[in-house]
């Protein structure tokens, strides 16, 4: 790569560094253009890739990413940009006030309680929506209590739920018993070398990654040495079940995908791979370099795999 061409990727902004620079230039020139034609008053943070509408859009703040719609445009022949980007927003602007997830009443409990859900996001999810309920999922994400609407999903302020007179754990626990209500996801079983498979779970566009967070329900009857799982995106949960020296084939297959899964998004979630085990999920690092992946597991996942292979050579 030349120097000129680094100057130039240098220019655009972190979050939209895969479009480009031209990409970058005729993205954001669209999105002003939307909210000029519809005289939405916003301040657009071109760094963060935020967009912020003035006051009075909303009854309370709101801040959206751009990120999520980037990669969907990335993925896209431009001359698709401006009607993916005005279905995009007006997704959100463009709804009905009974039925805007932004101006829905959020007063009576009882009409909202089945309506909750936990949904993993990525930690910076607190630049778009400082004042969400939230705590820690595994490394890199936090666990956020989301309303599940008939035209979208919106997060749930702390102001808001201040009504309900409910503490932070028992919103959880509504939520994820509502995650888990909607039934578990179906999985495709992908094959490896020597018998070893990893499964990748699809469904709700929004929530199959959030599905971690219920991730016994997938293993049934436990594991005594734990399972590999990734969360790369939103609409995908990947798994694999411990069982033998595979999981190391297994951890870097999954690695594989989930770089790529997580690089071109949408809704981008981790790049980590981690070990569920003991109720935990543990992050097993890895360097990245160019196209060159290697992967660098935690001593005690070492372990686990000499383990398993001594009790492999003694069958």
């Amino acid at each position: 790569m030349s120097a000129q061409t680094n100057d130039e990727l240098n220019s655009v902004p972190g979050w939209a560094r895969f479009l480009g620079k031209q990409g970058y230039r005729s993205f954001i020139s669209l999105v002003e253009t939307y909210f000029a034609s519809r005289q939405i008053a916003v301040a657009i943070d071109r760094e963060e890739g935020l967009v912020k509408p003035g006051q009075g859009v909303f009854p309370h703040s709101s801040t959206f990413g751009l990120q999520n719609i980037a990669q969907i445009c990335r993925q896209s022949d431009r001359d698709e940009w401006r009607d993916l980007i005005s279905a995009h927003f007006n997704s959100i602007f463009n709804v009905k006030d009974e039925d805007n997830a932004f101006r829905v009443r959020m007063d009576d409990f009882s009409k909202l309680r089945k309506q909750l859900r936990s949904r993993l996001y990525p930690v910076d999810i607190v630049n778009h929506a400082s004042e969400i309920i939230q705590r820690s999922g595994p490394e890199g994400t936090l666990e956020v209590l989301a309303l599940d609407l008939p035209t979208t999903v919106r997060t749930v302020s702390q102001s808001e739920a201040g009504i309900w007179g409910l503490d932070t754990d028992e919103l959880f626990k509504i939520g994820r018993r509502n995650l888990l209500a909607t039934g578990l996801l179906s999985g495709s079983v992908v094959q490896l070398e020597r018998g070893t498979t990893i499964t990748v779970y699809r469904g709700e566009p929004f929530y199959a990654a959030s599905h971690a967070l219920i991730i016994d329900e997938y293993i049934p009857g436990g594991s005594r040495h734990g399972a590999l799982v990734g969360v790369p995106k939103r609409d995908i949960l990947i798994l694999h079940r411990i069982q033998n020296v595979g999981a190391m084939e297994a951890a870097g297959a999954m690695l594989q995908v989930i770089v790529g899964m997580y690089k071109d998004g949408p809704g981008s979630i981790s790049p980590n791979l981690y070990w569920y085990h003991n109720g935990e999920f543990t992050v097993l690092p890895y360097e990245l370099e160019g196209d060159s992946l290697q992967f660098l597991p935690a001593d005690e996942f070492v372990e686990l795999i000499d383990e398993l292979g001594e009790v492999a050579s003694y069958s």
